[in-house]
């Protein structure tokens, strides 16, 4: 802001209330996807079709659910919310598909809301919608859980696995994987079904609880760890987070604006990454500027 204010001659109030009116003016997310995909059209272009969803917390109280195209590595679409509710995602995902986005696949952290939202729309679509469980998500949840030196044999084998997912070239490997993980479930069935009781004996809780935290979340959804073997699904949501770590720096400078000014920040973040040669009138500065 001090530099545009010296190289144009204008001061920083003038500047702050036209840059207000600037940001009270976002494009809407809806409105930037319609944008891109006559883009892509102009350009001969085609999206690939295979979805990145994830979402990106500031504090406690916002969060913003983000949708990248791969293999082209566009974001597609965003939305600021309370919480990762499904109806929100579903809205997202069905509004999606009926702009013409040829959705063939996705990739989450599998968060419950999510994969409601994709079940729900792939019955109202009437097709099969390959969901791959973002890997990195899981080695990193394990190894929250487990700890970087889990203390038992039994803990240091599972930590294994989970680190050895990313490794899993082939259906022939992920049959290997999955009866590891089954013989270690059969082996250590007392392990993780031990419980340790209080001195008054009214109260038990399981020994080894994150363990079998760990065993039984992994156990529980263990197919779509590999659906990236069978089409072109990512294995993780990795491609996001280069973008919520640009997105996290742009709002660290600027800590003071309100929640309305933020939202409105991270709507041109994702407009001008994409169209960065968007100009505005200003008659302040007599000139066409450019973002």
């Amino acid at each position: 802001m001090d530099y545009v204010s010296r190289k144009y001659k204008v001061s920083l109030r003038v500047l702050t209330e036209e840059y207000g009116v600037f940001l009270a003016n976002h494009p809407s997310p809806q409105e930037y996807f319609l944008q891109l995909k006559d883009k892509l059209i102009e350009m001969n272009q085609r999206f690939g079709g295979w979805l990145m969803v994830d979402a990106d917390w500031f504090g406690r109280e916002r969060c913003l659910l983000l949708y990248k195209d791969h293999p082209s590595g566009r974001v597609l679409l965003w939305r600021l919310a309370d919480r990762e509710y499904k109806i929100l995602i579903y809205q997202d995902l069905a509004f999606l598909v009926s702009q013409g986005y040829p959705l063939r696949g996705i990739t989450s952290d599998w968060k419950g809301s999510i994969v409601a939202a994709v079940d729900e729309l792939a019955l109202r679509l009437r097709k099969n919608l390959p969901h791959q469980r973002c890997l990195v998500h899981v080695q990193l949840s394990a190894q929250r859980f487990l700890t970087k030196n889990p203390k038992t044999e039994p803990g240091k084998q599972l930590l294994e696995m989970a680190q050895l997912l990313n490794s899993v070239k082939s259906e022939y490997e992920q049959n290997i994987w999955l009866r590891w993980l089954e013989r270690w479930g059969e082996r250590h069935q007392a392990f993780i079904k031990e419980r340790t009781y209080s001195e008054d004996k009214d109260h038990w809780w399981y020994t080894h609880k994150n363990a079998r935290r760990v065993f039984r979340s992994i156990n529980k959804d263990k197919e779509p760890l590999f659906a990236y073997l069978r089409s072109s699904l990512p294995k993780d949501t990795n491609g996001l987070e280069g973008v919520f770590s640009q997105l996290d720096a742009k709002l660290a400078r600027h800590r003071g604006l309100n929640q309305e000014k933020k939202e409105a920040l991270i709507a041109w973040f994702f407009f001008l990454r994409e169209f960065p040669k968007v100009k505005f009138r200003n008659k302040n500065l007599g000139t066409n500027t450019h973002t």
